[in-house]
């Protein structure tokens, strides 16, 4: 990014001002680098950071739920932190919904940084905004899975492995079966060593793994962030038939960037809704609007650092 490097950036005593969307891992980061330079505004919907990485064992130890929310409040020393909804963006200002209130609030800025990320099933992304209420939903969904019979998981991607892992180890008895619509686990660029360890490891723990099959879900499962109630059948494309009270879905991500109507009007964005990026994270066509992480469509695996 080359927001300090410009020739266009005032000095400390007229200092630009910079708005933040997004304060995940890079958002913060962002954040955090610029806050002794620029005057810096973060808004994000949640009131604390949620360490995606930790949300699958979250879900499976209510011990380990509250340690995966760090409050904002101590993130900047200069800068400001807003909690809001985000309506709207123009070349020269965004619109947002500020928590609690009914009207809409005006922030101009000089320079945006774009880095709302990406549409998360639970459990990787809280289903409430406030840091308390998703503590609870995750001790919530490990009492569930202390009560269930059976754990399905659709979807062999890092979280499917990481739940139906975390899950195992931490509620040993539960049967756990994933289903994976590919041949290897995980991403493909990972060596051949490696998925035999993963699988070798995963077996040991007691986890039931089944490639090669798609699932279809019905509506009841694909309304809720997770399922939990009466025993429910599902039926694989080969015929096959799984059975599990708990079941979750971890198929993927999309950019959460279904607001960002001011880039796709302009043609900025590609087919997944990634936002067009330079080798500088500069959005094209748009020198003082940049986009980072998971919303942008640099090619790269996205691991937060």
């Amino acid at each position: 990014m080359l927001l300090c490097g410009s020739s266009h950036v005032a000095q400390r005593g007229n200092r630009k001002k910079v708005v933040v969307l997004g304060g995940g891992y890079a958002g913060t980061t962002v954040a955090k680098q610029l806050d002794k330079k620029l005057d810096v505004t973060l808004i994000d919907r949640q009131n604390a950071m949620t360490l995606t990485f930790g949300t699958p064992r979250a879900a499976s130890s209510k011990q380990f739920a509250p340690l995966v929310f760090i409050p904002y409040d101590k993130l900047l020393r200069d800068g400001k932190i807003m909690r809001g909804e985000i309506c709207d963006i123009n070349e020269s200002s965004v619109v947002i919904r500020t928590h609690g209130s009914s009207e809409n609030t005006i922030i101009n800025y000089d320079y945006l940084v774009v880095a709302t990320g990406a549409a998360w099933n639970f459990p990787s992304r809280p289903m409430s905004s406030d840091a308390r209420e998703a503590i609870q939903e995750y001790e919530e969904c490990s009492s569930a899975l202390s009560r269930c019979s059976s754990v399905l998981i659709i979807g062999g991607g890092t979280v499917g492995v990481e739940l139906a892992c975390e899950i195992k180890y931490y509620h040993p008895s539960k049967p756990v079966t994933l289903v994976h619509r590919g041949n290897q686990l995980c991403a493909p660029q990972l060596s051949d060593s490696f998925y035999t360890s993963l699988l070798i490891k995963m077996r040991r723990l007691g986890v039931e793994i089944v490639l090669n099959e798609q699932v279809s879900l019905p509506d009841e499962v694909m309304r809720q962030p997770y399922y939990r109630g009466p025993p429910l059948t599902v039926t694989a494309s080969s015929g096959r038939s799984f059975t599990a009270d708990v079941i979750f879905r971890c198929t993927g991500t999309a950019p959460a960037a279904g607001h960002l109507s001011f880039f796709s009007a302009r043609g900025l964005v590609d087919a997944a809704g990634r936002v067009h990026v330079n080798e500088h994270l500069q959005v094209e066509g748009l020198r003082h609007v940049f986009a980072v992480g998971d919303c942008c469509d640099t090619r790269e695996q996205k691991l937060a650092y």
